[in-house]
């Protein structure tokens, strides 16, 4: 797409629309509610239906289509300086200006850079992209424009900016800025008093610029806010840290955990463990050995309790994004920096004062160099009373770490879901009563045995709250924190896939996120290697359903409620299954508004199972936009499914004993 000349979008504050160094008045907010959902999607047709909703949401005016068609006409006077950047068709309207002309897409294009360096290690370069990404902030997103489309963006684009500045921050503290950040951090800290990520880095700012009083009063300022604020006492994180402070250390690496308050399945697993530790404490004799496991599978529970014999023995180190942009940062962790002179001579000393244990956890974020110097352990361990320990995620996909792996003759433990005994088992531990076997099942059905899910959900349920498939906040927040490897483009196509049922097809994923299926090869392909989709015969299905519920939570309602009445209406343009497009229609809510959905259903109610059409009948039949005729319709067809033939033809007959049901006989039911 050809760029228009001096036109540029601003939605990141201040006054949206520029040509050249003058502004564009749009006019009246609602006329900047059409142009904001044009700009989100420029380049792309949006249904005029689509617009009434952005702008009104469920209950928009008689006249709605009306006024959208006079706010585009005076939209296309006002942009007439720029030529005719918008576009309208009988398919809808289009804002035809390159992405890079919309701030909002050029912030999410240097996140998404910013990311991409992340898992490369190049820290410095993430630096710039996130400062590049920061610097398009002149104020408030979508400042002062209304509508339910405009609220959730704004939403949406302020926690991604809060999580940038975070991370802008956290990599500056990483590579030395403490002095320099900590009047930053502190005004953060002061300004979102309730996100603990700020107060732990102005902490450890203040602790590494030599200022320990100052940072332990930091701590009591952000313990006090945050109790008086929530309620709640800080996070089990935040209060570690104020101890490594006192203690006068405030890397988290060297701290071995302690031993799990509860512990459940897992007992083959911890065997092996424990017979491999037994036979280096009993003969001397080291070895290797390799987790692998999804986040949450509980790498970390299991080697803390196998290893809590031990723990004399053991050194324990835990890689991390930012450690990767230090070469053999991880060793110098674990050994220290005599080990980087000689790693050979370092080990071997150790190892004659007695047996060790090295652990190296989240392999998958380390250093290439640690990466090299781990294998020279692994060739240690073969001759010195060495256990040599490493586990690792699926992502980020290292290919060191796949060849690594590959040549290990160590022996690799995987760590599977919890099966349904381990599950009973966790809630016998951590709930005071017995749950029933209902909420158990669907317990492990909802987390696909994940252990950290299911310690989350068996938490709220201790709490008092019932476990249903709307995700708990606490949840929410441990399932995001094991997806953030994912690029922000596989979540946008996650969080349209969540919308589309229980199971979809590329070609679904396509019509509903107006790309072609050739471009979403390449995020599914993500989603797939990170176990977040799985096939399913000809289609691809959420492995967990709770993460499915989570990026479906991601949605406000009223959107979700519109986007999936809209991905049905696709569906139907690409010949889905009736069935298919009633499960989507279902889930929608009681909102049925689209004007397409009484006459498809009317047509196609014979196509549908017995309970889809009697569910969809039934909820449509109640809707308040219908006409007299399409009520009518669809409460005759509802009790012809519902009524027994012999009652139907009396009600026809017009049998007096069956007056009632004349009502609903007297349509035509055939």
């Amino acid at each position: 797409m050809d760029e228009v000349p001096s036109l540029t979008v601003r939605l990141l504050g201040g006054s949206p629309v520029w040509h050249g160094t003058g502004e564009i008045a749009l006019g009246p907010a609602q006329r900047q509610a059409v142009f904001a959902a044009l700009a989100l999607r420029a380049g792309h047709y949006v249904p005029r239906e689509e617009i009434i909703d952005a702008v009104w949401g469920e209950r928009p005016p008689h006249s709605a289509t009306g006024i959208v068609y006079t706010y585009v006409s005076a939209l296309r006077r006002a942009l007439e300086p720029a030529g005719e950047p918008l576009v309208a068709t009988r398919a809808g309207y289009r804002l035809d200006l390159p992405k890079q002309q919309v701030d909002v897409h050029v912030f999410e294009a240097e996140l998404e850079r910013a990311r991409g360096h992340r898992l490369a290690g190049a820290h410095h370069r993430e630096l710039e992209s996130l400062r590049t990404a920061l610097g398009l902030w002149r104020g408030t997103a979508l400042n002062g424009i209304p509508g339910p489309f405009a609220e959730s963006q704004r939403v949406r684009l302020d926690e991604l900016r809060m999580s940038a500045v975070e991370r802008q921050a956290e990599v500056a503290l990483h590579l030395g800025g403490y002095r320099e950040l900590v009047d930053e951090l502190a005004a953060l800290a002061e300004r979102h008093p309730l996100r603990e990520g700020l107060h732990r880095m102005l902490i450890t700012a203040l602790f590494r610029s030599g200022r320990q009083a100052e940072a332990l009063a930091a701590f009591d300022r952000a313990r006090e806010t945050i109790i008086e604020r929530s309620g709640l006492e800080p996070g089990p994180d935040l209060l570690a840290l104020r101890q490594r402070v006192v203690d006068g250390d405030p890397s988290p690496t060297r701290a071995l955990p302690g031993r799990p308050s509860v512990f459940v399945g897992r007992e083959f697993e911890l065997g092996r463990l424990r017979r491999r530790l037994s036979t280096l404490l009993t003969q001397g004799r080291g070895g290797t050995l390799w987790l692998d496991g999804e986040a949450g599978s509980g790498k970390s529970t299991l080697l803390a309790e196998a290893l809590a014999p031990a723990k004399r023995y053991t050194r324990w180190v835990e890689a991390d994004e930012l450690g990767s942009a230090v070469p053999l940062s991880l060793i110098a962790d674990c050994l220290g920096g005599e080990a980087l002179e000689s790693l050979s001579r370092t080990v071997t000393g150790l190892c004659e004062d007695g047996p060790l244990v090295l652990v190296f956890e989240d392999l998958h974020w380390a250093d290439e160099e640690s990466l090299l110097a781990w294998q020279q352990l692994h060739r240690l361990a073969a001759r010195l009373p060495l256990l040599l320990i490493g586990s690792a995620r699926p992502l980020p996909r290292r290919r060191t770490l796949d060849v690594l792996r590959s040549r290990l003759d160590g022996e690799i433990v995987s760590l599977p879901p919890f099966d349904g005994p381990a599950v009973e088992a966790l809630a016998e531990e951590t709930l005071a009563r017995d749950p029933g076997e209902e909420v158990l099942g669907f317990a492990a059905a909802y987390t696909a045995g994940n252990a950290a899910y299911l310690r989350e959900l068996f938490a709220e349920f201790a709490a008092g709250r019932e476990i249903t498939t709307t995700p708990p906040d606490g949840v929410v927040t441990v399932v995001e924190a094991h997806l953030t490897t994912l690029s922000l483009t596989c979540k946008r196509m996650l969080t349209s896939a969540a919308l589309l049922g229980s199971s979809f097809t590329v070609t679904d994923l396509a019509a509903v996120s107006g790309r072609e299926p050739r471009a979403l090869i390449e995020t599914v392909e993500e989603a797939l290697a990170a176990h977040v989709l799985e096939p399913e015969e000809d289609r691809l299905r959420f492995r967990v359903p709770l993460v499915r519920s989570v990026f479906a939570a991601n949605t406000p309602p009223a959107i979700r409620t519109m986007l999936r009445q809209e991905i049905a209406a696709t569906m139907v343009g690409s010949g889905a299954p009736a069935n298919h497009v009633a499960e989507q229609l279902l889930q929608a809510g009681d909102e049925l508004t689209a004007r397409w959905i009484p006459q498809w259903l009317l047509e196609n109610v014979g196509a549908l199972s017995t309970g889809l059409a009697v569910e969809l009948l039934h909820s449509l039949s109640h809707q308040q936009n219908l006409t007299e005729e399409q009520h009518q319709s669809l409460t005759a067809r509802l009790a012809g499914l519902l009524l027994p033939e012999p009652a139907m033809s009396a009600a026809r007959a017009g049998r007096p004993w069956c007056a009632p049901l004349h009502a609903l006989a007297h349509t035509g039911i055939r």
